[in-house]
């Protein structure tokens, strides 16, 4: 993959298009590019050119990338095509022919990278970017490529290597008594610090793996208040069984629906209510397990009568201690002690009718908003599992350095060399998240997930 050659790739989307484009990159790309259009001055970088393709002779456009000047920090070029896969496919093995290798999947960002135009975590946002499937998925990616976890693994490495030169620089004196370029005590509050900077953001960091799932919305509240209705209203169409008899949702169900920020799992969890029976247990037992899973919950009041259960709901969302919203349901029927369910509720409610069809649109304004600010607000970084191994191994090592300076501070600074390898140790695993250590297997894997043209 990291050949010192000329690569191409289509790297546009495949099927009918407007326009294709076929990528090119290395040492030759402008002279390969050039041979597949009418003459042009290549003097011109980073230039639209208006050209004609030689075969067959449509309008195309090229432009020219002089290094460093570019994705890749090397000359590149790239062919815009009318059309879609067929003409691209076309050109491209006419490329190849001309001299260039087809593209490895992820080459360009590899080629980025080994260049110095992007570290692992800015190419690793860009593949996430491309096979975003949500919003949330999105705005993670874009942590990754605007360089967040880069910056805060950059602070952490001139922490560490600070601290491993102070140490090391004891070592080399070490034959001058009087000489101490750290103290046993200020070295051990900085590993404690740093320690406990790496524990906090693998609390309050984002897991890639958990964005892969849409986010979940319980309906809440208790029985026949209209929430399967509600359900259904929202999906557009009959997803849960409606019944005038209360209790008729015994276990969860759900259905994807459709918010301004995109698809949320919508749940149906079994009606709140007091009772004694089995049956209710296992009901409770359910609705506790989709609240679990859940990012916000939706308490469903019944707006036609006195609700006894408020104080229960509230509690119960409140125990959850997620996003909630209170909707008033049934808000087109007449109610039985007027304003009584919206006074009563412990927050602002919105106002609905699953039958009526009103105020569906302000609630999917309201569950999008929430699950955007229940995702977004406190989280700063996104770490994936290649990153939380590294930040595990990172903070294995400063315990060591820890455990042997709280045992006995002035016996373990006789022996720095073991604290400098721990700090070493450290510092290579931080390095290894964002490139600045990282062996030739670890980039292969990381680029291989690429798309062939990126």
């Amino acid at each position: 993959m990291y050949e010192h050659d000329t690569i191409a790739a289509i790297s546009s989307p495949v099927g009918s298009a407007r326009r294709s484009i076929v990528r090119l990159s290395g040492p030759d790309s402008w002279r390969i590019a050039g041979s597949q259009v009418t003459p042009v001055k290549t003097s011109h970088a980073r230039r639209w050119l208006s050209t004609t393709l030689l075969h067959p002779p449509v309008s195309a456009g090229l432009i020219l990338f002089k290094s460093p000047h570019s994705f890749t920090g090397e000359d590149s070029a790239e062919l815009h095509l009318p059309g879609g896969t067929t003409l691209a496919q076309m050109v491209l093995e006419a490329v190849l022919a001309a001299g260039a290798r087809q593209a490895e999947p992820g080459e360009f960002s590899a080629r980025a990278f080994l260049h110095g135009k992007c570290d692992l975590t800015k190419a690793e946002g860009i593949a996430a970017t491309i096979g975003a499937e949500n919003e949330r998925q999105l705005r993670a990616a874009a942590a990754l490529r605007d360089g967040a976890l880069h910056r805060w693994c950059q602070t952490l490495c001139d922490q560490l290597g600070n601290m491993l030169a102070m140490v090391e620089a004891g070592i080399d004196f070490s034959d001058e008594p009087d000489v101490s370029f750290i103290s046993p005590a200020e070295l051990q509050r900085q590993v404690t610090a740093i320690t406990a900077d790496i524990a906090r953001a693998q609390t309050h960091a984002v897991q890639w793996e958990t964005l892969d799932t849409l986010p979940a919305v319980v309906l809440l509240g208790r029985p026949n208040v209209g929430k399967s209705s509600l359900l259904n209203a929202l999906a557009g169409h009959d997803r849960a069984i409606v019944s005038p008899i209360a209790g008729t949702t015994r276990d969860a169900v759900s259905t994807v629906i459709q918010t301004p920020v995109g698809q949320v799992r919508l749940v149906d969890a079994a009606g709140v209510e007091e009772s004694p029976t089995a049956l209710a247990t296992l009901m409770n037992e359910a609705r506790h397990t989709a609240m679990a899973r859940a990012d916000c919950v939706v308490v469903v009041t019944d707006g036609t009568e006195n609700q006894p259960t408020l104080d229960l709901l509230a509690n119960t969302a409140a125990v959850s201690g997620m996003a909630t919203l209170w909707v008033r349901n049934k808000c087109d029927q007449p109610a039985d002690d007027a304003g009584t369910a919206s006074a009563s509720a412990p927050h602002a409610c919105l106002h609905t009718s699953a039958l009526a069809q009103l105020g569906l649109d302000e609630l999917r304004v309201a569950i999008g908003q929430a699950i955007t600010n229940a995702s977004g607000a406190e989280a700063t970084l996104t770490l994936n599992r290649r990153h939380r191994q590294w930040l595990a191994a990172a903070t294995s090592a400063l315990h060591s350095a820890q455990q042997m300076l709280a045992a006995n501070p002035e016996s373990a600074m006789r022996y720095p060399e073991l604290i400098a390898s721990d700090l070493r140790l450290a510092l290579d695993a931080v390095g290894n998240i964002s490139g600045l250590v990282s062996p030739d297997e670890v980039l292969g894997k990381i680029f291989s997930s690429f798309c062939i043209g990126k």
